[in-house]
């Protein structure tokens, strides 16, 4: 790309400030007395006379170089005589394709190569987005496989895992199902590791100190059980509770009182499958009312009139549990909270 040379003055006076018609400029290779040629055209094909000549004005046309190297230039008289101020080595060069920041040039490095500021501002933003998409920010594609869950000195970032990766992984979890894998690092010998499979939310949990602890799972809204699970209470599996099973825990299901005498019969067994603990309530002559866990064995008596009048026996049914009222004469009602 061609320079235009830029000397200073521009014209040729003497030390009165006199223009000097006809002044001579010579141009060399710097710090040289070997001549080079100049140009009168910014693509460099039409070469200026050597010396150039100023007009009568003393002022001299423009010159250009190729820009291979600094160059010396010197300016005299018509008659030879040099000029106060020269020779001037090197001249001072504006480049005639760039302006500004992107005429700038500098020595590159090994990390930005370039040497113009335009294209050391892309590698830099490339130098930027490349250790990113190394560990897995920004990716569009694939993100890096990690070849073994249970290496330590992971760094930060997000990682794939897939049939080729090796580690311990969670319950129910293998290495064939592949997924996404988040480690956050705090230091050296503390982070946490996030693992999901592919098409799960399930989000399984683990802490490096010194070496990868167990395997946990981060609980979500899709990590319930049945109401009956919660009732019974005998479960170790975590999991988050929805609002109906909490109020089915808490016998807050809603039930209502309601009459079966026409559908209850003495010595009959009946069983509770509503899911929640219901509330029985007996009106008879005699009778003796009983519960059991299977309905053949174990049976508890919860209840016995001591007279031969009519008296109310009420007593609570656990879920599956079985009921019967037995021996009684005549039942007057029957009602239950369910």
């Amino acid at each position: 790309m061609a320079t235009l040379i830029s000397f200073n003055p521009n014209r040729a006076v003497d030390l009165n400030s006199f223009a000097l018609p006809g002044a001579l400029a010579l141009f060399y290779d710097s710090g040289t007395s070997r001549p080079r040629i100049v140009y009168s055209d910014p693509e460099c094909t039409l070469p200026h006379p050597s010396p150039l000549a100023a007009d009568g004005a003393g002022v001299f046309p423009p010159v250009y170089d190729t820009g291979d190297g600094d160059v010396k230039v010197e300016v005299t008289t018509a008659e030879g005589v040099m000029l106060a101020g020269y020779p001037m080595d090197p001249v001072r060069v504006v480049s005639t394709g760039l302006t500004g920041a992107s005429a700038i040039q500098f020595s590159p490095t090994e990390n930005i190569p370039e040497t113009n500021v335009q294209d050391a501002i892309e590698r830099v933003q490339e130098n930027m987005i490349q250790p990113l998409l190394d560990y897995g920010l920004g990716v569009t594609g694939n993100a890096p496989l990690l070849s073994d869950i249970d290496a330590v000195n992971i760094a930060s970032g997000i990682y794939r895992f897939s049939g080729e990766t090796a580690g311990t992984f969670p319950s129910g979890v293998t290495a064939s199902n592949g997924g996404t894998v988040r480690v956050w690092r705090a230091n050296s010998t503390s982070a946490i590791m996030i693992l999901t499979p592919n098409g799960a939310r399930k989000q399984h949990i683990r802490a490096l100190s010194t070496t990868w602890g167990a395997w946990a799972f981060i609980l979500s809204s899709a990590d319930t059980v049945e109401n009956s699970v919660w009732i019974t209470g005998t479960s170790t599996t975590p999991a988050a509770i929805s609002p109906a099973a909490l109020a089915a825990a808490l016998n807050a299901d809603g039930r209502t009182w309601r009459s079966v005498t026409s559908q209850r019969s003495i010595g009959t067994i009946y069983q509770n499958t509503t899911g929640t603990t219901i509330q029985v309530s007996i009106c008879s002559y005699d009778g003796i009312t009983e519960v059991s866990v299977n309905g053949s064995t174990g049976w508890v008596r919860v209840g016995q009139p001591t007279s031969t009048s009519l008296q109310f026996q009420c007593f609570d049914v656990p879920p599956g549990h079985r009921y019967r009222c037995r021996n009684a004469a005549h039942i007057e009602s029957w009602s239950e909270l369910r």
